[in-house]
């Protein structure tokens, strides 16, 4: 992975987001907002870090969208909750692609 430091630092700004956001969901049955809006405000940071080249960052969007498209007929039908939706959809927004 490029980008060095600052690449791991926002990945450890995610990982702690995602503590909190499981501790909070347990805790209140809610994860808010600013959590899921500080982690989809987080990638672009991070693709850029990491080189991302724009069919990558196309991916990362594509991911994204049909992510939303399941769990959102999911939540339609009781089976799961609104942070979850929101939290599932902007979690791969902290990946560059690679495996290494």
């Amino acid at each position: 992975m490029q980008g060095g430091f600052l690449a791991y630092a926002l990945l450890i700004g995610l990982a702690t987001a995602l503590l909190v956001a499981a501790f909070t969901d347990l805790r209140r049955r809610q994860i808010d907002n600013w959590l899921n809006a500080g982690i989809a405000l987080g990638a672009p940071v991070f693709w850029i870090v990491t080189g991302l080249d724009l069919v990558g960052v196309g991916y990362q969007l594509a991911i994204a969208a049909g992510t939303f498209a399941v769990l959102a007929a999911l939540f339609a039908m009781g089976a799961m909750g609104g942070g979850d939706v929101k939290l599932s959809v902007v979690r791969p927004f902290g990946t560059d692609g690679s495996v290494d």
